[in-house]
This record gives C-alpha cells, structure tokens and sequence, in this order.
C-alpha cells in the first residue's frame, strides 16, 4: 500500500492519539458479540481477521484487566464475527525531530452491510500513545457510524479485503497468525 493510501487510515487513529489527554468515557462492553447495535449476518468469506502491515500479534488491548500490551509491528486489522461484531485496530510508529512516538488503538462495533456499503456502528474507541519527547496518555471515544466501501477479491498474492474510507484505498491480507 502507498504511503498516500495509507494515510487516510493512520490520521483517523492519530486523531484519537491527539485527543489522548482528555479523561475516558468508561466503557462498559468489551465484547462486540454483546452489543445491542444495528448488525448484519456476514458473507463467511468476510468473517475472520484481516490486516494490513508487519503486526506480529492482533491483542494490543487486554480487555479483561483493561491494559494495553505492546507486541510490537505496525499496522491495522478488523475481526469481523459472522454475527455481524467487529473489532479493529492499529498500531502506528512515527518519529519526527528525533522525537518517537507509537499509537495502540483498539476499536468494537457492529456492522451493516448493503450492497458494497458497509456501516460500522462503533460502540467505543480506546487509544494509548507514547512519545519519547512529551505527554503519553490514553483517550476514549463512544458511539460512532461510519460508512465505506468494501469488497473482497483475489490479487497475485492472493485474498484481499479492499476497503475505501475517507478517500483512501486499503488492501487487507487473512490473518494468519
């Protein structure tokens, strides 16, 4: 993926590391399986874990004692249930003037689908950042609906998940982990 399609992707989960000072919003569900949101049964095709990147692990959010694990690459990734749950991450590295910083964002929902629209109906959003030169801290955001345009195919490397958000173009890869 190039780094312009790319982008559009990290800004959305550096939005989140942006806003990592201001206090969470205590989340009570962290099952995607339990919510009570708009879903749809998905395609078994669909259903699974896709990723984009060199993540070595898919769990950088404990949910049980709500800590974040870092395990190292970067990268996004969706886990979509048959019952129409997901789950969605990213692990995002960038340094500039010598100074690091690393973004773990974890994210449930439901989804719809509709054709070659698929709705995610986002219950909550976690992320931790770290910065070598500054303020570290984490952020949570609630509900949230969005929109974009997906399909699956098949490519010289083999299955692919396309999805189009915020006018960039990601190809995810099953997970094979």
């Amino acid at each position: 993926m190039s780094h312009v399609k790319s982008t559009t992707h990290r800004s959305r989960w550096a939005l989140g590391a942006l806003l990592y000072a201001t206090a969470a919003c205590g989340a009570a569900v962290m099952d995607p399986g339990e919510l009570d949101t708009p879903r749809s049964e998905l395609p078994s095709r669909l259903a699974g874990a896709w990723y984009t990147g060199t993540l070595s692990s898919l769990e950088h959010y404990d949910t049980v004692n709500q800590k974040w694990v870092d395990r190292g690459g970067s990268g996004f990734y969706y886990i979509f249930g048959a019952d129409g749950s997901y789950e969605s991450g990213a692990v995002i590295d960038s340094t500039v003037a010598g100074c690091t910083v690393r973004l773990l964002g974890k994210e449930i929902g439901t989804v719809t689908l509709e054709g070659e629209t698929m709705t995610a109906h986002r219950a909550w959003v976690r992320t931790h950042a770290t910065n070598s030169c500054g303020q570290s801290g984490e952020h949570e955001e609630g509900p949230e609906t969005t929109s974009f345009r997906w399909e699956l195919g098949e490519d010289e490397f083999g299955e692919v998940l396309v999805i189009e958000l915020d006018g960039g173009t990601a190809r995810y890869r099953p997970w094979q982990g």
